[in-house]
């Protein structure tokens, strides 16, 4: 717990001195939010909650790829992952540092994300907003958890920023029209107890890619 503390606390404070990656996701997320209201509620005003579902993951993955390919981005580019790898640091550890990195920023954009999706389709701040919560949460982790191995093995690759989008949005799929169909029903009043099926998709999702990624992820970060 201390070395990926210690992991996590540097990529952090790295990021409170910058403040690149959670400005580029917070700006990227809004962006995409501008495009999709102009493009899916044209006449403003109206309560569309499928749209607003919609557009919500839609930014989600955006801001994700970007947030991902940053977190292994800055230790590639100054060689820091060599140092890292012949660390006590176990791979392990490190992949669920950066992981949580990732996680956290890409929160951080959702935050704002679901605030403007409330302002742009007319949405009510109340009760139905708590459901998002568990559904936003587990298709970030997946997503980071998806992500940061998927970064690891195009970080290593020519065009890797290209190859990334291509690897990442095919494999998310299930867990997109799950995190899209609940986020639809929460934003229309359904309980918490009807997004159990959505729920548990998105669960499988994360515990299957995160036990895939704190597995591979020493093969596949490891250089030549």
């Amino acid at each position: 717990m201390s070395r990926f503390s210690a992991v996590l606390r540097k990529d952090l404070l790295l990021e409170l001195r910058g403040g690149e990656s959670t400005i580029a996701l917070v700006a990227i997320a809004l962006l995409v939010l501008i495009v999709l209201v102009f493009a899916l509620n044209p006449a403003g005003g109206s309560r569309d909650a499928p749209a607003a579902a919609g557009a919500l993951w839609v930014a989600l993955i955006f801001a994700g790829m970007l947030g991902a390919g940053r977190a292994m981005l800055a230790e590639r580019d100054n060689g820091a992952i060599r140092a890292l790898l012949l660390s006590p640091i176990d791979p392990a550890t490190l992949y669920l540092a950066k992981l949580a990195a990732s996680f956290i920023f890409m929160m951080v954009a959702e935050a704002a994300a679901v605030t403007m999706i409330v302002l742009f389709f007319n949405l009510s701040f109340d009760g139905r907003l708590l459901g998002l919560a568990p559904l936003i949460a587990l298709g970030a982790l997946g997503f980071a958890a998806l992500a940061t191995l998927l970064a690891a093995i195009t970080g290593r690759v020519r065009a890797g920023d290209l190859l990334l989008p291509i690897l990442i949005v095919p494999l998310f799929v299930p867990a997109l029209i799950a995190g899209v169909k609940g986020t639809g029903a929460a934003l229309a009043g359904a309980q918490l107890a009807d997004l159990a099926q959505w729920l548990k998709i998105l669960v499988a999702f994360d515990v299957l890619f995160l036990t895939a990624g704190y597995l591979l992820f020493e093969y596949v970060v490891g250089e030549d």
